[in-house]
């Protein structure tokens, strides 16, 4: 069979999802001379609906990610496109039947940023800074899970929409915000990282799975795709997003879940085999009103994807023995109860 010589790429219609395309098609392109790798937009759920907050989707299924890739994927499947780009973090653990995740690629800093209002900038340059009763904008129920627990004397309230409308949001004079919190990895990929008041550090704000890299998505059987795709892989990136992925999937905590995540590359001892990798992970799980948490970890060798899966189960299973099986019960009756009002 010849091969192709073009490979048609699926994304969300918005600048950073615009920019995530570009940057995998040249990739792509570059490491498969002769194969163009276009880009086509496609409408979700999730853009589609910019006002409800996420905890309208909260529960333990993927439901809330799949406002993301539901519609891409169903054109994934009938053969519409080639392969999906997306923000890790939005991808479902449990995919489809027929499509897998091929390749993990391009991992930004996946710190949490901290973006202060224009006016002021000069005044404050930390959460703890902000006054009591500050007005701190987030759609994630992890971010306002972390901010209830480390900084109950701030408000927070829902901001959604793409980045330069939330941005629009946070500097507008007679808008409430004093600060609002993004991922760090957006802000760089559209070229605002000058807009960052402050990386929050992992280990008093850890982020969530996957976040800072993107995931491509195909179709199961396509051999030769998931062959072109996985020439731009870096497998420490690959293992350490396995690895969360896995400890999420254990949990079955889906997007609007408060779980965190912290990964490390150590180095590994001397005669440890260069496909080795050594990972630290942590994992958290907190309250999405901050009246509690639960954290674990553990450290492994990592040669693999099932070497990876296997240190992300373990960490989740620490969890669930200290203490957050019984606080993931809570959290799912906390989002029942609210579902009702």
């Amino acid at each position: 069979m010849a091969a192709r010589q073009e490979l048609l790429i699926g994304t969300r219609n918005s600048k950073l999802a615009l920019v995530q395309a570009e940057r995998v098609s040249n990739a792509l392109a570059g490491a498969n001379p002769g194969t163009k790798f276009p880009w086509r937009t496609v409408s979700v759920s999730g853009d589609v609906d910019k006002t409800s907050p996420f905890l309208k989707f909260a529960g333990p299924s993927d439901a809330a990610k799949n406002i993301w890739t539901e519609e891409m994927e169903a054109k994934l499947v009938s053969g519409e496109l080639n392969l999906l780009v997306h923000c890790l973090k939005d991808m479902p653990t449990r995919l489809p039947v027929g499509c897998v995740l091929g390749a993990i690629v391009h991992r930004e800093d996946p710190t949490d940023a901290l973006v202060v209002k224009e006016s002021l900038r000069g005044q404050y340059s930390d959460l703890a800074q902000l006054p009591p009763g500050s007005v701190v904008g987030t759609s994630s129920t992890r971010r306002k899970a972390l901010l209830a627990l480390r900084y109950p004397q701030l408000v927070v309230e829902e901001c959604r929409g793409n980045l330069d409308t939330r941005l629009r949001k946070l500097d507008d004079p007679n808008g409430p915000y004093a600060a609002i919190i993004v991922a760090t990895a957006g802000l760089v990929r559209i070229d605002m990282a000058h807009r960052i008041t402050r990386r929050l550090p992992p280990s008093d704000f850890p982020y969530a799975v996957g976040q800072g890299a993107l995931g491509i998505e195909v179709r199961e059987h396509d051999s030769d795709t998931r062959s072109r795709i996985q020439r731009i892989e870096d497998p420490l990136v690959r293992k350490m997003c396995l690895a969360e992925r896995s400890l999420l999937r254990t949990l079955q905590g889906g997007c609007s879940s408060p779980v965190a995540v912290n990964c490390t590359a150590e180095t590994p001892g001397p005669s440890a085999s260069p496909s080795l990798a050594r990972l630290r992970l942590e994992g958290t799980i907190i309250h999405p009103q901050g009246t509690s948490q639960v954290s674990a970890w553990a450290a492994a060798d990592v040669g693999d994807d099932n070497a990876a899966e296997v240190l992300g189960a373990e960490v989740a299973r620490r969890l669930l023995e200290d203490g957050g099986r019984n606080l993931l019960e809570e959290i799912s009756r906390f989002y029942k109860s609210n579902s009702l009002r």
